[in-house]
């Protein structure tokens, strides 16, 4: 589920914070003295309303039908099983530590209750997360239990003992503090009004000072900004990937992202603005449509322009050395064949870049062919190009080929028969009447999820990577919702320069190709990090 990948994302910036640099110690170290910090900027928000409230919401009802599949619940619990345990693995190398038990519970509560996460950094900053805060809702009981089971926790991973505190405030209740060696040095939890709250900073958390505040004079730890949408997330994606130790702020180039998600009848809407980082643009040239090799009988098609800029500069682009890459990319699947999908991009120098690409792939991918003559890829006798020779569940190509805007690289997973039928003119109309138009997205996503499998595993025979296992709770439950789900709309605009508007219309929130990668990461050897395609052993296929 949609919603389930932002509650790992959580629970996985909360503990990265938490424990980073964390270590075995004897004696407690001393605590220092407070220095003249650093400006601070928020890099992160997320407001989750939690699995409890958003059941009550009456244009819920088709996505708790999904979410409440058995297939769903499994997979649901197999995740928070991981999650239970990652802290120690990463930290320590253990896989059956006895404390996880205490940790499976709280992740059930950022699961159905609300909550509030805020990530504060220094500017420039080279170091961890300098000020978190995670807020959840809790009745009595339930923050009872998060006092205990938590400063277990962390006394596990740490070696250190949390020590009883009483934060400043008439408004808030007993915790405790624990202080460690390493940054972000001071962990704490406390309780106000409904809330607990958990944080971490270096030295002293001034976001928990003004959190606490908050939550005295308006009840809620966040914002009064903030709506009552199911999800509302924001932050510089860049920064946030370097806190947690994914990327160097230096080098990393994410634009900044803030979306909500809320239901309505029988959609989730999605809605969100993308800022571009640095001087990054959009050159919106006219659309270029390759109408004459669409076949009419869709069940999906995506369009998207402008990005020439940026792939100019990328080092994968580049290492290719195929010449300048394309401004505009189309995809397009029928209902014929599970992996019937075709691509095709205008390109003034295909001829060249088809050939210069064959080149290259019939050099790297020699040993495999070698080895595998029962299929691989053959320079085409036909055409200017690829063409497969083996598996006759599959012909994927590649070739140059003339249409009536040009030149363009086309491909696909079959070998392309004369269309039935052309486009449907209101999807060509959706598209060519929106100046602005950067992204367009249109697939029936019960039907695209099961190509999607079927894809995936192709995909993941010929570079001879782990085949998702057929008997995995993900796999099992793609196969369950995809009588589920219908119709998915994606378009993206440009507003202003360096400036990007998105919408979404779907039944969970995410498209079928999104699904089936988030199903690849749930199934990771090493969740939450990584996916099962690149981790797990090609034996496993």
């Amino acid at each position: 589920m949609f919603l389930r990948q932002i509650r790992c994302v959580i629970a996985l910036a909360l503990f990265a914070a938490l424990f980073a640099g964390c270590g075995k110690s004897a004696t407690a170290p001393p605590k220092p003295a407070v220095s003249s910090p650093a400006p601070l900027e928020t890099i992160a928000r997320i407001h989750w309303l939690g699995k409890n409230r958003i059941s009550a919401d009456t244009n819920a009802a088709t996505f708790m039908k999904i979410w409440d599949l058995p297939e769903s619940v499994k997979l649901e619990a197999q995740t928070l099983d991981k999650l239970s345990v990652a802290p120690w693995r990463f930290l320590h190398g253990e896989t059956n530590h006895s404390t996880t038990n205490l940790l499976r519970p709280l992740l059930d509560d950022l699961a159905n209750e609300e909550s509030y996460v805020e990530i504060r950094r220094a500017t420039n900053s080279t170091n961890a997360a300098d000020e978190i805060v995670l807020a959840i809702r809790l009745n009595n009981q339930r923050a009872a239990l998060w006092q205990t089971n938590l400063a277990a926790v962390v006394e596990s991973l740490t070696g250190m003992t949390a020590a009883n505190s009483q934060p400043s405030g008439t408004n808030t209740a007993p915790g405790w503090s624990l202080r460690k060696h390493h940054a972000p040095n001071l962990i704490e939890l406390t309780r106000a009004g409904d809330w607990t709250l958990v944080g971490a900073a270096q030295d002293h958390n001034a976001l928990l000072d003004e959190t606490l505040a908050r939550i005295g004079h308006e009840g809620v730890p966040f914002p009064i900004e903030v709506t009552n949408s199911w999800l509302e997330a924001g932050g510089d994606l860049s920064r946030l990937a370097s806190a947690m130790g994914f990327a160097d702020n230096k080098s990393s180039n994410f634009p900044q992202v803030y979306f909500t998600v809320l239901g309505s009848a029988q959609y989730v809407l999605t809605h969100g603005e993308i800022t571009l980082p640095g001087k990054a643009y959009v050159k919106l040239d006219p659309w270029n449509i390759p109408t004459n090799l669409i076949d009419g009988d869709l069940t999906s098609f995506t369009a998207i322009r402008g990005f020439k800029p940026w792939l100019s500069s990328s080092k994968t682009w580049t290492n290719l050395q195929i010449g300048p890459p394309p401004d505009q990319f189309y995809i397009w699947a029928v209902r014929a064949f599970p992996m019937e999908t075709y691509f095709a991009a205008p390109l003034s120098d295909a001829s060249n870049a088809v050939s210069r690409f064959s080149d290259l792939v019939l050099k790297k991918g020699s040993p495999w062919f070698a080895t595998n003559s029962l299929a691989g890829f053959r320079r085409s006798a036909t055409f200017n190009g690829l063409s497969w020779h083996g598996l006759p569940y599959a012909a994927p190509f590649l070739q140059s080929i003339d249409g009536k805007g040009g030149a363009f690289v086309f491909g696909g997973y079959f070998q392309p028969t004369a269309s039935s039928q052309p486009p449907p003119p209101a999807l060509l109309k959706e598209i060519l009447n929106h100046t602005n138009l950067v992204y367009y997205d249109w697939e029936l996503t019960g039907l695209r999820v099961d190509q999607w499998l079927h894809l995936g595993q192709f995909i993941r025979f010929v570079s001879g990577k782990a085949q998702l296992p057929f008997d995995s709770a993900t796999t099992a439950w793609i196969r369950a919702v995809s009588s589920q789900l219908g119709n998915c709309g994606t378009e993206i605009t440009e507003t202003e320069p360096g400036q990007l508007s998105f919408t979404r219309n779907s039944t969970v929130g995410l498209t079928a190709i999104e699904l089936h990668l988030l199903a690849d990461w749930l199934e990771s050897p090493n969740f939450p990090y990584g996916l099962h395609t690149l981790l797990a052993p090609p034996s496993e296929q």
